[in-house]
């Protein structure tokens, strides 16, 4: 084919490249925040929010933020213990249980859990880890839920997160 017919052929293809908008970038995954060297991903307070396992945060990225990284520094000193918190298999799964019975009758909870990316043995460690904190939060401030007890929790909270430099979005 003689070239003088090619070049309109050319000339539109190279038209509709330059015309073609350019690909977008897609965002895959993210961090968020560091706690002590530990990475809060976007993809971490996405699949908190779908399976509402921090039903105090809402529905607020900054709330689910803010728990997810109070949640580490936690963790953070239960880990510090001399003697490890070790809840009962029993107890998780009366947890996770509890956590079942708080979704809508009929819900596929296995459907939830692939949908969110998170394995039955990662949801029992998160589990485990709750029931952690709270035995460690018990231990350190007494087992009676007033007001006084949620003040001096709440303060503490605030200390550690003073000391890990992790900024107050909430207040």
């Amino acid at each position: 084919m003689p070239l003088s017919l090619l070049m309109p052929v050319i000339g539109s293809c190279l038209a509709m490249r330059v015309m073609a908008p350019p690909p977008q970038a897609v965002e895959i995954d993210r961090t968020v925040e560091h706690v002590y060297g530990t990475a809060i991903m976007a993809s971490d307070m996405r699949q908190a929010k779908q399976l509402r396992l921090l039903p105090d945060a809402g529905e607020s990225d900054n709330r689910v933020l803010t728990a997810l990284e109070n949640r580490l520094l936690l963790l953070r000193e239960v880990g510090r213990q001399a003697t490890p918190i070790s809840p009962a298999p029993a107890a998780i799964a009366a947890r996770r249980q509890a956590w079942a019975g708080s979704w809508p009758a009929g819900t596929d909870v296995a459907a939830v859990l692939r949908t969110a990316g998170m394995t039955d043995q990662a949801l029992d460690g998160w589990f485990r880890d709750d029931l952690r904190i709270a035995a460690y939060i018990d231990l350190r401030f007494g087992a009676s839920a007033d007001e006084a007890r949620a003040t001096r929790v709440a303060e503490w909270i605030a200390e550690l997160r003073r000391r890990a430099n992790l900024s107050d979005r909430l207040r």
